[in-house]
């Protein structure tokens, strides 16, 4: 759940790799032998000889070449701070081949049952939603017609400190993706490559470009040049979720919202089923009323 409020950040864990622990056991011998040459070194040399004071000084300085030989070998051994982010991956799911897409409407136009999802694409709880839900929404309601899907553009991540821009240009690249009827294909990209973390480079212009080069059938050098204008930016800034909304995702069922942030997969069906459970309406519904997203 990402609300527009300041949110916390996970902590990295603690768990230290095999290979560290192993290095620090070698260093740490290494350094108790090298004492224990030096107290032997110094035994010897009590009696004030030059020569004993020589050796012991070899020994010191033997001893300061292991700790910063260890010391270094334990850097190489220990994971180094990621400074750049790997290629983007496809998608690990497929739309079907017949279904139903119509800018960023997903399934029959005329279904009876609306869920709308306000989004961010640096979200948590919306990649959750479009990794997990979405498969088994997509083949349990979508597809048979009962049910379509819309999405929204709902930024609240990038007002979060530090301040940046990635949930307002991926949500700018994947508009820029629609103008080619490709929305949904880039969407599944963007989230099936969103990072653990937010605000960490994902969503750079390059990797959103490179992400464009996935999508079969984009014509890449007009995506290109969509993306690095911000053709969409001010319109992805001005769209809202409805009143009294501020955390993503905010899923609705033909208007009714289903509560803060990523409710259960199972408080979706059963709103889902209740809502084809009504008689039906004399219109299909319409999404929930806010400003064009």
């Amino acid at each position: 759940m990402t609300s527009n409020r300041p949110a916390g950040r996970p902590s990295s864990g603690s768990n230290v790799p095999p290979t560290s622990r192993r290095s620090a056991r070698q260093q740490r011998l290494a350094n108790r032998e090298a004492g224990r040459a030096m107290t032997r070194a110094s035994t010897r040399g009590s009696g004030g000889g030059g020569t004993n004071s020589l050796l012991l000084w070899s020994v010191v300085a033997v001893v300061i070449a292991a700790v910063l030989v260890g010391s270094a070998f334990l850097m190489s051994q220990s994971p180094s701070p990621k400074t750049g982010l790997t290629s983007p991956n496809p998608a690990a799911v497929t739309f079907p081949a017949n279904l139903a897409m119509s800018d960023r409407t997903l399934g029959n136009p005329n279904a009876t049952v609306t869920l709308d999802v306000y989004s961010d694409f640096q979200c948590p709880g919306c990649g959750q939603f479009a990794r997990e839900y979405e498969p088994k929404l997509i083949d349990t309601y979508v597809q048979t017609g009962k049910v379509k899907l819309v999405y929204h553009d709902f930024v609240v991540v990038d007002s979060h400190p530090p301040v940046g821009n990635e949930s307002r240009d991926a949500a700018n690249a994947a508009l820029c993706a629609n103008d080619q009827g490709k929305f949904w294909q880039y969407h599944e990209l963007i989230f099936w490559n969103q990072p653990a973390s937010e605000k960490v480079g994902a969503y750079s212009q390059a990797r959103l470009l490179d992400m464009g080069r996935m999508v079969p059938g984009l014509e890449t050098n007009k995506f290109d040049s969509c993306v690095k204008d911000g053709t969409y930016n001010s319109q992805v800034l001005s769209a809202k979720a409805p009143a009294g909304v501020d955390t993503t995702p905010g899923i609705f069922v033909n208007n009714k919202h289903l509560g803060d942030g990523l409710v259960s997969y199972e408080t979706v069906t059963a709103a889902l089923d209740g809502a084809l459970a009504a008689p039906s309406p004399s219109a299909p519904a319409a999404s929930p009323s806010a400003k064009p997203s």
